[in-house]
């Protein structure tokens, strides 16, 4: 005959059974909307790669194995796809350093789509940033010699007068390129800036100005001279590439509360 205390057993058995039938379903519960989600996500990137979209397709991937980090399948495919991402992105960067010199707005559009498709891809922004310097130095060049000649007719000077006004701009603007290419930041600005006196509303005059005053900055930022460097980033446009991020760096490295934005000056070469 079964006892009290045989059914008080058997029951206590029972329920302990049912809870753990209860959380096991819980867990399987919990699990699978993250492995459900990782399939749908790793879906998602399939889609994407087919249509050409390898950026998007890398970071649902990332999304999905962040979602399921154990999932071998899922790191096997995003190790895959940012290999095929890679070698695309340097297709086009390899095709626009091709067409630098006989197409620069070919090799611009090459450049954007390798950054497009992978936006970390720095010889891509290097070389972008290069070609747009390059195309600014054209327009100068073209710029001042239309306006010498134009200044010397209103004038009523002779044609080889004009010439040597124009020659003159040539060589302070060669000064100033090689300056700024040999990383001679202080003469760059000197040069760029007596142009810009003379045409002061020159678009690429003041990019030129701006990018030496912002490399002149990195260089004393990591020097750790951050009273320099944050002179030359007071010096660049808001919101000019990073140079909100480091000026900010200077501060906090000077201690200067972020409330006060006045900036150390920094004499300029004359």
């Amino acid at each position: 005959m079964i006892t009290k205390i045989d059914r008080c057993h058997i029951i206590l058995s029972l329920v302990g059974f049912c809870w753990i039938v209860l959380i096991s379903a819980g867990c399987a519960h919990i699990d699978a909307p993250g492995k459900t989600f990782a399939e749908q996500t790793v879906q998602a990137s399939s889609t994407l790669e087919k249509k050409g979209d390898l950026a998007k397709g890398v970071e649902e991937l990332k999304v999905a194995l962040a979602a399921d980090p154990d999932n071998d399948n899922v790191r096997e495919r995003l190790n895959r796809l940012i290999a095929k991402r890679d070698q695309e992105a340097a297709r086009h960067f390899k095709t626009g350093v091709a067409l630098s010199d006989s197409n620069p707005k070919g090799a611009k559009k090459e450049f954007l789509e390798a950054l497009r498709i992978r936006s970390d891809y720095p010889e891509a922004v290097t070389a972008l940033r290069e070609l747009q310097l390059e195309s600014a130095e054209d327009r100068i060049r073209a710029r001042t010699r239309k306006e010498a000649r134009h200044a010397a007719a209103m004038a009523h000077e002779k044609r080889d007068a004009a010439e040597d006004e124009a020659d003159g701009e040539d060589y302070s603007l060669d000064i100033a390129i090689s300056s700024f290419d040999a990383g001679d930041y202080d003469t760059a600005i000197h040069e760029f800036g007596k142009m810009k006196a003379r045409y002061p509303n020159d678009p690429d005059i003041q990019l030129y100005l701006n990018r030496s005053w912002y490399n002149a900055g990195m260089g004393w930022f990591a020097k750790k001279d951050y009273r320099r460097a944050l002179a030359a980033f007071a010096k660049v446009p808001k919101r000019f590439e990073r140079v909100d991020e480091y000026a900010a760096a200077c501060r906090s490295a000077l201690k200067i509360p972020e409330g006060n934005k006045a900036k150390p000056a920094q004499k300029e070469r004359r």
